[in-house]
C-alpha cells in the first residue's frame, strides 16, 4: 500500500516546549514603571518538530544583531505571538515570529522563529 504525502500526518516528536506569556507587572514602589515578567500558560507541554534554518535567514538575523536559536513547527495554534516565551530543555527562547502555514502533507501548522531573549525574564509563580 502506497501512502502519498497528503495521507501522512506530520509528527511533532523532536521535543517539547512550555509556553509563557510576557506580562507587565506593576511594583508597589514604582507603579509607573511596570516590570516585564513571564506567566505560564495553563496548558501542558507542546510537541514540536525542528525546521531547517537556511543560511540567508541566519545571515539576516546576524546583521540585525539578533541570535536566532531555533525554527520549529507545532500543530496550528492562533494564540502564539511575539509576546510569548517558551522553555525548551530549561532554556528560554523568545518568539520572534509565528507564521500559520500548511505543511507539505496538507496539515495546518504554526511555524515559530525563536530568538535568544534580550533579558532572562523572571517567572511569575
Amino acid at each position: 500500500m502506497n501512502l502519498g504525502k497528503a495521507q501522512i500526518m506530520p509528527t511533532y516528536n523532536d521535543g517539547c516546549l512550555t509556553l509563557y506569556d510576557i506580562v507587565s507587572v506593576a511594583d508597589e514602589d514604582a507603579p509607573d514603571f511596570p516590570e516585564r515578567k513571564i506567566q505560564a500558560r495553563n496548558i501542558g507541554p507542546i510537541g514540536y518538530r525542528e525546521l531547517a534554518i537556511y543560511d540567508q535567514t541566519r545571515l539576516t538575523f546576524e546583521q540585525a544583531d539578533t541570535e536566532l536559536t531555533k525554527k520549529i513547527a507545532i500543530p496550528q495554534w492562533d494564540g502564539i505571538d511575539s509576546d510569548c516565551v517558551c522553555f525548551i530543555n530549561g532554556v528560554q527562547h523568545k518568539v520572534f515570529n509565528a507564521a500559520h502555514v500548511i505543511s507539505i502533507q496538507g496539515y495546518p501548522e504554526t511555524e515559530l522563529t525563536l530568538v535568544s531573549p534580550e533579558v532572562q525574564y523572571e517567572v511569575i509563580e
